[in-house]
């Protein structure tokens, strides 16, 4: 993911694969939004992989995803769009699996924090500072995260998951770890979520 991804345009999508709305509407609104040719097509592009995949694994996490959403409301869309992304970009997991670590040991972590993380990942080169930057600025959007007054980042204490919204994470962590076993309630991939059952 090497552009932001509102999380308007995450429920335009959403509602395109319910068939509530075309994706002429979610077209408009990019037209709307970003003023760049290029930037618009990068950005069609990423929706597209996320929401329209042509892999039967990738579209059945995006169609769950969507259902939850119309079952639950907006108290699902953090794990739907989390769970969208984990499947489709296993660059947007390892940010998410960064951050959660950060921030179960230490409560707070900066933007550096994590650009140092994924440079000893995947070393320092300008496309990995640029794609780190606009996953945990897509992941503010869509409500993953939240940042203090001085600019560090924070959880959010109202992120909900629901058994459903479990099941769907568990589903594309599967896709993005290649391996079906279930997700571990300490999992990185989990963190800020609070299950709503017993």
């Amino acid at each position: 993911m090497d552009r932001f991804i509102s999380a308007e345009w995450m429920d335009i999508a959403a509602e395109a694969v319910r068939g509530e709305v075309s994706m002429a509407e979610l077209e408009a609104r990019l037209q709307l939004d970003i003023s760049a040719a290029s930037v618009r097509v990068k950005t069609r592009g990423i929706l597209s992989r996320m929401w329209l995949s042509s892999s039967a694994a990738q579209i059945g996490v995006a169609m769950e995803a969507a259902s939850i959403i119309r079952r639950e409301g907006d108290a699902a869309k953090p794990a739907a769009y989390c769970s969208v992304a984990i499947a489709a970009y296993p660059y947007f997991a390892e940010v998410r699996e960064t951050v959660g670590r950060l921030l179960r040991t230490h409560e707070t972590c900066t933007a550096g924090e994590i650009h140092r993380r994924m440079f000893e990942r995947h070393g320092k080169r300008s496309t990995i500072d640029q794609a780190t930057s606009y996953t945990f600025k897509t992941m503010l959007s869509w409500g993953l995260l939240t940042r203090s007054a001085d600019g560090r980042f924070l959880l959010p204490t109202d992120l909900t998951l629901s058994r459903d919204g479990f099941a769907l994470i568990n589903q594309a962590a599967s896709i993005y770890r290649q391996s079906p076993q279930e997700l571990a309630s300490g999992e990185p991939l989990l963190t800020g979520f609070r299950r709503s059952w017993v």
